[in-house]
């Protein structure tokens, strides 16, 4: 696994990490909710997707458009 990337920490101690894995020779975005452990070690949740890298462009963009719809016109 490659280096997470915190996006967000929740007000109850988990953190959304955002990072890349491979699996069967398939390399995949992950955006997934961790929480810590009564030992202190942090673990991935099942909450979160898993986007092949290959649909990367599709969600940027539809970012784009979704930003678009936020931010005021300048």
């Amino acid at each position: 696994m490659e280096e997470k990337v915190a996006i967000h920490q929740k007000p109850r101690g988990e953190t959304i990490y955002a990072y890349i894995s491979e699996y069967k020779d398939v390399k995949y975005l992950h955006i997934r909710q961790w929480y810590t452990d009564q030992a202190g070690e942090e673990k991935p949740t099942q909450k979160g997707i898993a986007l092949p890298l290959d649909k990367i462009e599709t969600l940027r963009q539809a970012l784009d458009e979704m930003l678009k719809e936020i931010q005021p016109a300048k």
